[in-house]
């Protein structure tokens, strides 16, 4: 007996082909799933922690900037005391400086004029140092003004200081080193009541008093309403003091 294959023949090749596609479709099932490019949840994670990061470095600059601004405040209230300071160092420095003459200062006193005598023609006997004003003359009245408490006193425009002296060269007067001619003039800036009542007591100045009425040397004083005296101008100079320990 004899089968004939004819019509199933031509299925033949349709068959193959959709054992194949089923083969391939068996495959693809069973294999694993493809890993997604990013796993859930990881992303979020790394998005936390920078978070977090982020927040510990602001802490910390939090933390610097309050040390810094600390630091500030420190430095601007050290500052504040050193300018204080600085101010009252400078306030003493011209206070010690204004006593020790190196500043012109103005103030009421007196002035003391003292001046040869009037009289040009004396007796070959006369003694002519009696119608003249010696350095003598101007340090008993500079003494005296001292001692009537005066703050400021300069003759003929050169100021009176602790290092000053007042002697005779021949027939002038030197001050501070300074050639001096008659007439001088003394100012004294201090009390001008006090100063007056101390250079007019009879007890002081004798001779140069007696001298103005026998032989006419000017001893005259008047009390100033106002007076400026210029500063030192000199220098100090120091051979042997030293600082001491």
């Amino acid at each position: 007996m004899k089968f004939k294959f004819d019509g199933v023949g031509r299925y033949i090749p349709i068959l193959v082909i959709a054992l194949v596609f089923g083969v391939l479709l068996g495959l693809q099932w069973k294999s694993p799933p493809a890993r997604p490019a990013t796993v859930p949840g990881i992303g979020h994670e790394s998005g936390v922690l920078a978070i977090k990061r982020l927040e510990a470095e602001q802490e910390g600059l939090k933390e610097s900037i309050g040390q810094l601004r600390g630091q500030l405040d420190k430095y601007r209230r050290e500052l504040a005391a050193s300018t204080e300071m600085l101010k009252e160092i400078n306030a003493e420095l011209e206070r010690q400086k204004m006593i020790a003459g190196l500043l012109a200062v103005e103030g009421p006193g007196v002035q003391v004029t003292l001046d040869d005598s009037s009289i040009r023609s004396v007796s070959a006997a006369a003694d002519a140092s009696d119608y003249l004003i010696h350095e003598y003359d101007l340090r008993d009245v500079v003494n005296l003004l001292w001692m009537a408490g005066s703050e400021a006193i300069a003759v003929n425009n050169e100021r009176i200081v602790a290092t000053t002296s007042i002697y005779c060269v021949g027939s002038t007067i030197m001050v501070n080193d300074t050639r001096l001619s008659p007439p001088y003039l003394i100012q004294a800036i201090g009390n001008p009541i006090v100063q007056e009542d101390v250079l007019r007591n009879p007890a002081y100045l004798k001779e140069i008093k007696q001298r103005a009425e026998l032989y006419s040397v000017q001893f005259k004083v008047d009390r100033q309403g106002m007076l400026t005296l210029p500063a030192y101008k000199g220098g100090f100079p120091i051979h042997y003091a030293q600082l001491g320990d």
